[in-house]
């Protein structure tokens, strides 16, 4: 199992209830592969740098999970194909947690 970050720009029209539903079903991915998520650090509503699909802000949200590489191929399917989701970056990170 390696670590990783995921990052996530949400809608930011979306209400918490939603947000949370949304980051509940990529946890359950994660712990499917018998992964475990880490830490889960909120970053809420920032500007961004420019337009994504006619959104000025969006809803900044950092995953630090460890898991097998099964789990990520799923995720980047997902999140991809999820109109809530503006944007989402997976990358490994060095840190042991």
């Amino acid at each position: 199992m390696k670590n990783y970050e995921l990052m996530l720009i949400f809608d930011s029209l979306l209400e918490d209830p939603a947000i949370n539903e949304e980051l509940s079903k990529i946890t359950s991915i994660i712990e499917k592969d018998k992964g475990k998520v880490q830490s889960t650090d909120i970053w809420g509503v920032k500007k961004l740098a420019y337009p994504i699909k006619r959104q000025d802000n969006g809803f900044y949200v950092l995953l630090h999970f460890n898991s097998g590489v099964g789990a990520l191929a799923e995720l980047g399917r997902l999140n991809k194909i999820n109109d809530k989701i503006l944007r989402h970056l997976i990358v490994k990170s060095n840190e042991s947690n």
